[in-house]
């Protein structure tokens, strides 16, 4: 299985938790506890043709909910390990589908704005990977909640994100329930 390596290391993390700790002079609760997870994704290269010629990019459908996203993995390394935290309930040709979709619907919004038509021209065949998020679990008074970053570009995860980290927690830890 492939693992894309966070470029954030645990101090960086920390550092970015710790600068967020306030909402309008409010402290957000105290840091319980920092950890590296990997969700499972899939990977798609995209090809989109404009009047300027073809432009490849990726883009990713977390392997438990569907939740689409775009991917910048230049500065990304690969590394192979056997044991990932948590496994992929969504088949590849759901994800593919759910990818294509979006990124249809991306191409038409930006095409407006931009006065620029664009045209999906192909999608590869989506390739697993598990990809990785810092989260940070924190208390203020009797409340427990979370927060997390993207492990390579150290930004942070949108509400759109959060049930399918909530979800992923929720599985047993294991192997992939759901073989293509």
């Amino acid at each position: 299985m492939k693992f894309v390596q966070s470029v954030i290391a645990k101090e960086q993390a920390e550092e970015i938790f710790s600068k967020q700790r306030t909402i309008l002079r409010k402290k957000k609760g105290t840091i319980i506890k920092i950890e590296l997870i990997y969700l499972p994704c899939y990977v798609f290269e995209v090809t989109v043709k404009t009047k300027k010629g073809e432009r490849k990019s990726y883009v990713s459908v977390d392997g438990i909910r569907g939740t689409f996203s775009f991917l910048n993995l230049e500065n990304a390394a690969l590394k192979e390990e056997e044991y990932p935290s948590f496994y992929f309930e969504m088949k590849e040709k759901e994800a593919r589908e759910i990818a294509k979709t979006e990124y249809k619907g991306e191409i038409l919004r930006s095409g407006l704005i931009a006065k620029n038509p664009a045209e999906l021209k192909e999608i590869s065949k989506g390739e697993k990977m598990y990809y990785p998020f810092w989260i940070c679990y924190y208390k203020k008074r009797n409340i427990f909640n979370f927060d997390a970053i993207d492990g390579i570009s150290g930004k942070t995860q949108s509400i759109k994100m959060n049930p399918v980290f909530l979800h992923a927690f929720h599985q047993e830890k294991g192997t992939d329930v759901c073989m293509n």
